[in-house]
């Protein structure tokens, strides 16, 4: 039988692979960035999976202690390629770090409806359709935004990235643990919080570089 998580990608990937072949310069940059956070999620619980049957681990601690560590590898590895090899402008690296990040975000979720269906309430539909995505988008954007700063020092390249993947990984944890626990509503509020605060920031930058203009 083939796997839940195969059917799913193939049925969310080949649909946006028709619109790259349409699309041209930096919205097919976009599509082709979801698809690989589509990708990164497929492997990512072909990993997290192996792992949890091969181990006496429980899925709590799988998902606390090593599922952001995993996940949040596989998502930056196509931003820092896309950073080292190309050398983007800062606004189309944070764009498509964000594309990675719903991407994941669009096969976890299916993934998990399509085996709990029955379970599923409108609340949960509200918390993983905003709280997961907006939490793995932020995640990838902390990455890529840090790496677009280390443009200018490129001697942080490594350290910076480093960093920049442990405060993701923490992050990522801590969204899990509260969505698992009794304020699964403190959850959605960290991850919409912290996205608001992300395009305030960007707003006042932006103003701020109007204005010198």
């Amino acid at each position: 039988m083939v796997d839940l998580s195969l059917l799913l990608f193939i049925c969310l990937v080949l649909p946006m692979l028709m619109m790259s072949v349409v699309f041209k310069g930096e919205s097919r940059t976009l599509i082709i960035y979801m698809v690989l956070g589509i990708f990164a999620c497929l492997v990512a619980g072909s990993i997290d999976g192996t792992i949890l049957s091969s181990t006496s681990l429980t899925y709590y601690y799988m998902t606390i202690n090593i599922t952001p560590i995993v996940e949040e590898i596989l998502k930056a590895l196509p931003i820092m390629y896309l950073a080292f090899i190309f050398k983007p402008t800062k606004q189309h690296l944070l764009e498509c770090s964000i594309a990675v990040g719903i991407g994941f975000a669009m096969l976890e979720n299916a993934y998990i409806f399509a085996d709990s269906a029955a379970s599923i309430t409108l609340d949960w539909a509200i918390i993983r359709g905003l709280g997961a995505g907006m939490m793995h988008s932020i995640c990838t954007l902390a990455v890529g935004y840090g790496i677009s700063l280390f443009g200018i020092h490129k001697k942080w390249y490594a350290t910076g990235t480093v960093a920049l993947l442990a405060t993701a990984m923490i992050y990522h944890a801590f969204y899990n643990l509260l969505i698992q626990s009794d304020y699964m509503y403190l959850g959605l509020a960290l991850t919409v919080v912290t996205f608001l605060i992300i395009i305030v920031v960007e707003k006042q930058k932006n103003k701020v570089k109007e204005s010198v203009k």
